[in-house]
């Protein structure tokens, strides 16, 4: 009878906390994938590893108690050139170093109640204050400046049937959990717990990546929470951002609790529901370009059944090239610091549908408003848009100092059984 449970400890690796098992790690997972596939067993304990690549049919499964922690020394993890779509960043500093990869696998999944650990606190400097609407509690970058930091923790990269299942993700790098131009793809009751201060450590990243559900998710971490991206050019089948679901899950986060934008393509037909953003910069942020770079192509990503709590805007949607068109937020109900902005400078947003939403703007100090950028900001600024039906959008704005309504340049704006304009 073939054996298709590998134990790691079967090829050599340590629980102790100190021995680096990265050789038997990759080993059992060899020999799993030699065999046909089967599982990989992470027993209880403490593992110490750096890089580690998945392969076809091979499930690497976190018992409960077991931890794999990631290797403080750089010198541990994968060469900068180990598969073509690797990149690095130091712009962020970071590099393109990773602890779990699978590149071009089939059939490939990381399970269990374990945990995976990333080490941050030995690659990151203290934090520093920082202004903005986003990281309220201070912002960290690389400790080292030459070597900078490893990249994103978990990887999957141009990879289909892809299975992350109740594994707690922390202390991460950089991005948690990247999906890469990937097919098929479940993640389901994943928890992430990063630092609020740590720069570029998003939850979830869902890059060029198609047939994806993720739910009953658990994210408490610095960066954007869950991003949709198109972001390409790294791969060797671009390919949209497309048929996405996000429900049930619960977030909290220094930037942006969603993020879809980011680099020169398309995001389409997704749509997110049922989710809590308990903290979060924006709640929900669409944006065609990221620091002036890239055109995204934005159409029918839509939300429904939001709530959102301590969070400095509502919503964002900006488009200074590209377009963000033929969507819809429904059932949302924020409590805010700023309401919300659509600002198409030199892009494109139509087609807005916003429905059942209700707004708690509360008064904060002058000098936190200030510094966050809130002071001043109307309940609902439009700038440029053309086609937007607001229907039952109820706004309870404490503040003194702001309108409900400010637009400019905007065309066929309707509201209905709404409060924004009076």
């Amino acid at each position: 009878m073939r054996n298709s449970d590998f134990n790691i400890m079967d090829y050599g690796a340590k629980n102790d906390g100190t021995t680096l098992s990265t050789v038997a790690i990759q080993s059992a997972i060899d020999a799993c994938f030699s065999a046909g596939g089967g599982r990989v067993t992470v027993p209880a304990g403490v593992f110490i590893t750096g890089s580690i690549f998945l392969k076809s049919n091979v499930e690497l499964h976190l018992c409960h108690g077991s931890l794999l922690k990631a290797s403080e020394n750089l010198d541990d993890y994968n060469s900068l050139d180990a598969y073509e779509q690797n990149y690095s960043w130091p712009p962020e500093e970071w590099v393109g170093k990773h602890l779990i990869i699978a590149v071009e696998c089939e059939n490939v999944a990381i399970t269990g109640s374990g945990i995976v650990d990333g080490s941050a606190s030995a690659f990151y400097e203290e934090p520093i204050q920082s202004s903005g609407n986003c990281w309220r509690e201070g912002f960290a970058m690389a400790k080292d400046k030459e070597k900078l930091r490893p990249g994103q923790l978990i990887c999957f990269v141009e990879s289909n049937h892809v299975t992350v299942r109740d594994i707690t993700v922390r202390e991460a790098t950089c991005w948690s959990l990247y999906l890469y131009g990937c097919e098929y793809v479940t993640v389901s009751g994943i928890k992430v717990f990063n630092k609020p201060y740590y720069a570029n450590t998003d939850g979830i990243d869902i890059d060029c990546s198609r047939m994806v559900t993720v739910t009953g998710c658990l994210i408490e971490t610095g960066d954007d929470a869950i991003t949709l991206r198109c972001a390409g050019s790294k791969l060797k089948k671009d390919r949209p951002c497309e048929y996405v679901t996000v429900s049930n899950c619960v977030l909290s986060t220094s930037c942006c609790g969603f993020r879809i934008g980011v680099g020169t393509g398309i995001i389409r037909h997704a749509r997110i529901s049922n989710v809590v953003v308990r903290r979060a910069g924006v709640a929900l942020h669409y944006q065609t370009s990221y620091l002036k770079s890239g055109e995204a192509r934005i159409y029918d990503v839509n939300v429904s059944g939001l709530s959102a709590i301590d969070v400095g805007y509502a919503m964002k949607i900006e488009s200074n090239c590209g377009y963000v068109k033929d969507f819809s937020i429904t059932d949302m109900k924020a409590y805010s610091a700023a309401g919300i902005l659509m600002s198409a400078c030199g892009g494109e947003i139509s087609g807005v549908l916003l429905r059942n939403v209700d707004l708690f703007i509360a008064e904060t100090e002058r000098a936190e408003s200030e510094r966050f950028g809130f002071y001043g900001k109307p309940s609902v600024e439009l700038l440029g848009v053309t086609g937007l039906t607001a229907d039952g959008v109820r706004v309870n704005d404490e503040r003194e100092y702001a309108g409900r309504l400010y637009s400019i340049d905007c065309k066929n704006l309707n509201f209905i059984n709404s409060n924004v304009e009076e």
